[in-house]
């Protein structure tokens, strides 16, 4: 029995529908627990017992659950193919992330003004850990310029570095084990897990993108492209936008030490989401792809005919698939 996108009546945009809700009800109640309950030195709840707790995760926890579920179950996912031609506001969200990659690069070599909240295990390994960190950041940064430039022109410059579009996964995978050296509870510095949180979705995210991106082992790929970006996105403009308006009003001194507003993970929400929308806008159905490679194995299937038509697959101006058949062509050119 097939479970996967076997529920026509669900579309994907419903990932985007429930981050968007999650993040009108979770980045309120993040607010309100940074000016209230909790420790800007240590990062923990001054109280265990509130109520905002059970909200947060609970609210983080089922609207994640459902996006990757429904994403799984909707048999309206576009098939894994990266949108073609100019697409300028996907562009810009590529240059977005570029710059963010770079100034996590160079932020690892700018001196800290502030102590962490945190304790770490092997200080030896988390410098280690936070040189790689700079190095894949900054090949993320001159990847995602040319993935900028090839939307900008309308050609696939991108295609062509493929092994350096696993550089975004190699800079996840390195900061997620960076943030795991701690010693104290990730479930008491709450700034500390959702961003393990985030790093974990922003490596699912990233593995399947590269596939995308280079064409490369892509088929299936598209769902955890949408339902792993949509929850990699939520979880970091959940601490983003908090921190980002404690910032504005003027309470900068409730932020935890160690966690200020990090520029990467936004360029990474802004280019997740720019990158989803792209795609189930100017993508390609999974239908319309079925449907191409059911008449071209029936074609190949009739060998013993002599006239059997040849059918060729191409895409159109937009980088829509569609059907290309050369017998019809040369018939009409005749007429």
């Amino acid at each position: 029995m097939k479970i996967k996108n076997s529920v026509k009546g669900i579309k994907p945009d419903v990932g985007i529908i429930l981050m968007c809700v999650a993040l009108l009800i979770a980045s309120p109640v993040r607010i309100f627990q940074m000016l209230k309950y909790i420790d800007p030195t240590t990062g923990f709840f001054e109280d265990y017992s509130n109520i905002t707790i059970i909200i947060l995760y609970g609210v983080l926890a089922v609207a994640a659950l459902l996006i990757l579920v429904l994403t799984f179950l909707s048999a309206k996912i576009p098939s894994s193919l990266a949108p073609k031609g100019k697409r300028i506001p996907l562009a810009i969200a590529s240059a977005v992330a570029a710059a963010g990659f770079f100034y996590d690069a160079i932020s690892a070599y700018i001196p800290a003004v502030e102590s962490s909240a945190t304790i770490v295990q092997n200080v030896q390994a988390v410098s280690i850990m936070g040189n790689l960190q700079a190095i894949f950041a900054f090949i993320s940064s001159c990847y995602f310029i040319v993935f900028a430039i090839s939307y900008f022109s309308g050609h696939s410059f991108h295609k062509k570095l493929k092994i350096f579009s696993l550089a975004p996964l190699a800079w996840a995978i390195v900061g997620v084990f960076q943030r795991i050296t701690v010693i104290i509870s990730i479930m008491r510095v709450s700034e500390l897990f959702l961003e393990i949180c985030a790093l974990v979705f922003l490596m699912l995210f990233f593995l399947s993108f590269a596939r995308v991106a280079s064409e490369i082992n892509c088929t299936g790929s598209m769902w955890s492209v949408i339902g792993c970006g949509c929850t990699a996105a939520m979880f970091i403009l959940t601490y983003s936008i908090p921190r980002i308006m404690l910032f504005i009003t003027g309470n900068s001194d409730s932020l935890v030490a160690g966690y200020p507003i990090n520029l990467a993970h936004i360029g990474c929400a802004v280019f997740i989401l720019f990158f989803i929308v792209t795609v189930l806008r100017k993508g390609y159905t999974v239908e319309d792809v079925t449907a191409m490679y059911e008449e071209i194995e029936q074609a190949h299937s009739a060998e013993t005919a002599a006239d059997a038509p040849v059918i060729e697959p191409v895409r159109d101006e937009d980088g829509n698939v569609i059907i290309h058949r050369p017998e019809a062509n040369t018939t009409e050119n005749e007429e």
